[in-house]
Formats: C-alpha cells, sequence, structure tokens
C-alpha cells in the first residue's frame, strides 16, 4: 500500500534542529511511562483508599507529568521552524503533524480534569473505570502516546544520519508499547479483579484491542521483529508499574491491590512472522487476536482472579476475532498512510 505522505527524508528545507535535539522527544517518552505509572497508581488507591480529594499523590503526578508534556509540546511547535512533509501549513505556520496530535490529547485530558472532579461533586464516585469523564481522559492518553510515535517516525524518515535514524527508531518502539500499555488500560478493571460489566468484554476487547498496534509496528518495519520488541517493553513496564505498586503500598502511598498482566508477547511474534509474509493487515490482526486469546486463557487460569468459563468463550470467541481483525486493517492501514510514496 502506498503512503499519502511524502517521505520528509526528500527535504532539503531543515531550517531547525530535529525533536531529539530540542529535548522534546526525550521528554514525551518520559511523559509516556509516567502516564501509565499514574494511572494505574490511581486506580489502586481509588479500590484500597476511596477517592477522599481531587489531590491525591495520583493525581498530582499524573496532571503534572501532563503539564509538562503540553507545556513541552507546546514548545516544540513554536520552536520547530522547519518545513518539511512532516509538517502541516496552518497560516504563517508549519506546525509538526505528531507534535500537534500530542498538544491536543494532552490539553483534552488537562481540560476534562476539573470536569472529572465536578462530575464526582455532582454524581457521586464513579464505581467503573469506564465512565464518560474516565473514557474521555483515556482517549486523550492513547492520543499522545500516538502522536509520540508519529512524531519519532517522521522524524526518523526526516533524517540522513543512519545513527540518528537508528534512535528515532528505538523511540518508534518505545511509544508503540506506550501505545499498546494504553490500548489495554481499558480492561484495568478485570485485571485488578473488580468488573463492573459483564466477564465476557474482556477476552473481547483484549483479543481486539492489541491488534491495531502490533500490525501498525510491524507493518512500520522498524527493525525485524518490531512487534515482539514492543511487546516485551509493554511487559516490562507492566512489571516496572508492579514493583513500583508494592514499594509505594509500603509507604501507605498505594494501595495494595495488584493488577493481572496480559500476555503478549506471543502475539507480537505472531503480528512480525505474518508481516514478513506479506499477510493481509486483517489476517494479522486476526491471527495474533486468536494467539491473544489463547494464551492468556491459561493466564488468566493461574491467576487468582476473574475466570474465563466456557460459556464465556463461546460467547467471546466470534466478536474478539472480529474486532481483532477490525483493529489489524486499520493499523495497516495507518502504516500505509505513514510510508513514504514510491516513485
Amino acid at each position: 500500500m502506498t503512503g499519502l505522505l511524502p517521505h520528509p527524508r526528500c527535504d532539503e528545507q531543515l531550517q531547525a534542529a530535529d525533536l531529539w535535539a530540542l529535548g522534546v522527544l526525550p521528554v514525551l517518552a518520559a511523559g509516556a511511562l509516567a502516564g501509565l505509572l499514574g494511572i494505574y497508581w490511581d486506580i489502586a488507591w481509588h479500590i484500597d483508599k476511596g477517592r477522599d480529594t481531587f489531590f491525591t499523590p495520583p493525581h498530582d503526578f499524573l496532571y503534572s507529568g501532563l503539564a509538562i508534556v503540553l507545556l513541552t509540546s507546546l514548545y516544540a511547535l513554536w520552536r520547530d521552524r522547519r518545513k518539511t512533509s512532516a509538517h502541516l501549513r496552518v497560516g504563517p505556520l508549519w506546525l509538526h503533524g505528531g507534535i500537534m496530535i500530542v498538544s491536543i490529547a494532552a490539553g483534552l485530558v488537562l481540560a476534562f480534569a476539573p470536569l472529572d472532579d465536578l462530575w464526582h461533586r455532582l454524581f457521586g464516585v464513579d464505581i467503573t473505570l469506564w465512565g464518560p469523564m474516565h473514557l474521555i481522559g483515556i482517549l486523550g492518553l492513547t492520543l499522545a502516546s500516538f502522536g509520540g510515535l508519529v512524531s519519532s517516525w517522521l522524524e526518523r524518515g526526516g533524517t540522513r544520519s543512519a545513527r540518528r535514524a537508528a534512535l528515532f527508531g528505538d523511540v518508534t518502539l518505545f511509544f508503540g508499547a506506550a501505545l499498546l500499555g494504553w490500548t489495554v488500560l481499558v480492561l484495568a478493571e478485570y485485571e485488578f479483579n473488580v468488573p463492573q460489566f459483564p466477564t465476557v468484554f474482556h477476552p473481547i476487547l483484549l483479543g481486539g484491542l492489541p491488534s491495531f498496534v502490533l500490525v501498525l509496528v510491524s507493518r512500520l518495519r522498524v527493525r525485524p521483529w518490531g512487534a515482539t520488541y514492543v511487546t516485551a517493553a509493554f511487559t516490562i513496564f507492566r512489571l516496572a508499574i508492579a514493583v513500583w505498586l508494592m514499594t509505594a503500598s509500603r509507604f501507605d502511598l498505594a494501595g495494595f491491590s495488584r493488577p493481572l498482566i496480559p500476555l503478549l508477547v506471543p502475539s507480537g511474534i505472531t503480528a512480525d512472522i505474518l508481516a514478513k509474509g506479506h499477510a493481509p493487515g486483517w489476517l494479522a490482526g486476526l491471527a495474533a487476536g486468536a494467539v491473544t486469546i489463547v494464551a492468556n486463557l491459561a493466564v488468566v487460569r493461574v491467576a487468582d482472579g476473574i475466570i474465563w468459563t466456557s460459556a464465556t468463550m463461546r460467547a467471546t470467541l466470534v466478536p474478539a476475532l472480529l474486532l481483532a481483525a477490525l483493529a489489524g486493517w486499520a493499523g495497516a492501514a495507518v502504516a500505509g498512510v505513514l510510508q513514504p510514496r514510491r516513485a
């Protein structure tokens, strides 16, 4: 599939340093990981400690980090004056497409933070992560990580240095892992074993949603086995968050609940193999989704928590695989848009 964007490598007007030299991508990368830690910290806090005030340590950590991400992205839009195909012309300005996504997403989350507090004051404490304001916040945070992925990918194509191209490729994989983390976050209620909705949604969403990220990363071909790297990094992220929660709880700074960590490495391997074989995106997504369900069926069975019964699996299989196929198709389509045009 040919891309809709010309490749930045062909641009000659590079009028400013790249986003790494400006210090933008390192801050955004740290913000993506800090955001995931903050959200899981916040969920554990609410489960075991309740919600006594808006200014809890997890909230302070999360929103301070988001404010830094927003200010950094606005700084990048002002400081980056290059005229490349990675930039969109808005009046007299040339704005980096990926950074625009990050700034809009971070602004969205921060704008809805006081509205979330107002919602709780008017209607009480939400008993579900799937409340309206929470979902808007998750959407914004997910888009911010996607914007980071787009930014690093475009910077990779805009450099003539093989060394810097490799650096930007690794950063792209980092943001891919963060994006995978945000994609799975919507299942935190099931991971903490406090679901407010039927169990059937757990395998459907877990089997379907990750396929978008895995197919996208495998089709970008940042490096061989890119999707596998992303799932391994995702697992390391989640283990680090678990260690933090265990450490913080000893100092009464977190709850004692621990989330289940989904097994996605076999799914990443599947996506990479099918990408090497040039399988259609929908087929790669479907296969990755099937592997996700099978692998996590074993994980759920040995965990002390939610149970996938035989009836649950019978109701799950078809919608989960359909969602996985759709997500795989979407991931391949986005990868096609980001790829350079062929002459």
